[in-house]
């Protein structure tokens, strides 16, 4: 519900909570979270495409960064696992994890309630500097995406809200279609990589998918800010949780 809500809530909330609350090694988690995140993503994308809420045009320029990106991420998180035993891994993914989290925490209350808006006209075809800043965010959110699971909904939606002065809606509709691309991307790394539980991707899956819609017919109804204290003290919680073991 969240996903559909705010653009966040994947990644940054269902695999810290995952880990909590679970046996399975950090990165089957990761990347069965991700496999997650590409389906829950794509109704996302069909619900807000139905409400007018896509900017395809912006999710362009992201997306070209993330290919780049997350191989990156890919790359360095197979390096970790060759050279790291499977206790440390774990005990390096959950510290990764936990400093994401406090840093989105940190951040997105001032972010999210619209205090760092950007000045200025905006157009939908934005100036070439615009546009690389729109590519290297797509590159580090994936890169971020494919190590940890966190970043495609919550890292994004702050740089989004910094560059760009779409409506929250509309945003929230472009971030899905960029973390639908990011996360089929690494979502089928991961798996190629041994990196998933089938059983736990059903089961989490089934809730996902109709909570997903919900939230996205709610973008039309709940005005966001009252959501953005509730993530940065859930965050700052499972950030501390996983960092404290």
């Amino acid at each position: 519900m969240l996903i559909g809500l705010t653009g966040t809530g994947g990644g940054v909330l269902l695999t810290p909570l995952l880990m909590v609350l679970t046996p399975y090694p950090a990165v089957t988690l990761i990347g069965t979270d991700i496999v997650n995140g590409a389906f829950t993503k794509l109704l996302g994308v069909f619900e807000h495409r139905r409400l007018g809420q896509v900017r395809w045009r912006l999710a362009t320029f992201l997306i070209v960064g993330t290919a780049p990106g997350t191989v990156g991420g890919i790359v360095l998180l197979g390096f970790l696992k060759s050279k790291l035993p499977g206790s440390e891994l774990d005990h390096f993914l959950r510290l990764a994890l936990g400093s994401t989290l406090f840093f989105v925490a940190i951040l997105l209350p001032f972010f999210r309630r619209g205090k760092a808006r950007p000045h200025g006209t905006w157009v939908d075809a934005p100036t070439g500097s615009v546009r690389l800043k729109l590519i290297a965010a797509g590159a580090l959110v994936g890169f971020l995406v494919a190590l940890t699971s966190i970043g495609s909904g919550s890292l994004l939606m702050i740089f989004l809200l910094l560059l760009t002065p779409y409506p929250l809606g509309e945003l929230v509709g472009t971030d899905l279609l960029y973390g639908l691309a990011t996360m089929a991307l690494a979502g089928t790394m991961h798996v190629w990589m041994g990196h998933f539980d089938g059983g736990l991707f059903l089961r989490v899956l089934a809730g996902s998918l109709p909570g997903v819609v919900l939230g996205s017919r709610l973008t039309r109804i709940i005005p966001e800010r009252y959501f953005s204290w509730l993530f940065t003290i859930l965050y700052f919680s499972l950030g501390a949780r996983l960092i404290l073991g």
